[in-house]
């Protein structure tokens, strides 16, 4: 989703910790305000499968004196991608404050692809006022198995709900104008973008395998966040509508790294969060972001 970024190309190091993941969060919205969060959070099996190499490694804590010790590799279990699947669906039961007070765990269960695997998670709410979902998808976890650390930034979609017949949503969006402006399509840098400027970059074969190495990793991201009403909708000025969900982040990395123009603008802004990238790229096939601030719906 995933968590998760930093969002976009921000560090080699934070991608391989928690950009290789997949994320996609659907709010259900009962017209009473009740509801459930549904969130399907993915690796990719490469990603995995590394993290299992790399655990021949790790250090041990003698609890009795805490004391830390490398213990031999031939001593060492090397875990599995099934081991670090169930850290995920064990690590979802602790996320339900992430979502805001009064939000409940209800359950968890594996998933897999045939290219990723990790879990979807359901939990519920009474009252969708007091529901928060942070747009960095990628940052979310607080020392989870996706990411191993906090939250770096919180940008958090908020709603009020109104009774009544319709009954009212409005939908909050942080605010965007927290990168490079409000412009159309890519951002003005400052500078040309050449072919081989790639992250500051100056030597072509370093930047070809630089540029490679990204696309490798980001190919199969992508985050989304929606809100789904159980319901009819009457009246909605949300830009993306599919029936009865509204679509308020979509970003497809796949798209973006084949377009190069792009991906090297991307590289060269390096937005912290997604509310950077919403302030500095519009309009660009792979990313839809809602634009409309607050976003109303009106249903029953």
């Amino acid at each position: 989703m995933k968590r998760f970024f930093h969002v976009i190309f921000s560090a080699l190091i934070l991608v391989l910790l928690s950009g290789c993941v997949q994320d996609k969060i659907v709010i259900h919205v009962k017209p009473d305000g009740s509801g459930t969060i549904e969130e399907t959070s993915l690796l990719s099996n490469s990603m995995l499968d590394m993290m299992g190499s790399l655990s021949d490694s790790v250090e041990e804590t003698k609890p009795e004196r805490g004391e830390t010790q490398k213990v031999p590799q031939g001593n060492l279990k090397k875990e599995t991608r099934d081991d670090f699947i169930a850290k995920m669906v064990a690590d979802a039961a602790k996320r339900a404050e992430n979502f805001g007070t009064g939000v409940k765990f209800v359950s968890a269960k594996p998933e897999r692809t045939d290219t990723s695997s990790g879990y979807v998670a359901v939990y519920s709410f009474e009252n969708i006022d007091n529901v928060k979902v942070n747009q960095n998808q990628g940052e979310l976890g607080d020392g989870d198995a996706r990411t191993g650390q906090a939250s770096l930034r919180e940008e958090n979609l908020l709603f009020k709900f109104t009774k009544g017949s319709p009954a009212r949503l409005v939908i909050t969006l942080p605010n965007q104008d927290t990168g490079a402006g409000d412009k159309k399509g890519a951002p003005d840098t400052g500078r040309t973008l050449k072919s081989n400027d790639i992250s500051g970059k100056s030597n072509k074969e370093s930047s070809v395998q630089t540029s490679e190495m990204m696309k490798n990793i980001f190919q199969d991201m992508k985050l989304s966040v929606s809100v789904l009403i159980e319901g009819t909708i009457v009246a909605t000025n949300a830009s993306y509508r599919d029936g009865a969900a509204i679509l308020l982040i979509d970003v497809d990395f796949g798209k973006i790294i084949n377009n190069g123009t792009l991906f090297k603008e991307i590289l060269a802004v390096n937005p912290q969060s997604i509310g950077e990238t919403k302030a500095s790229f519009k309009n660009v096939e792979g990313l839809r972001f809602e634009t409309v601030n607050p976003v109303t719906v009106e249903f029953r």
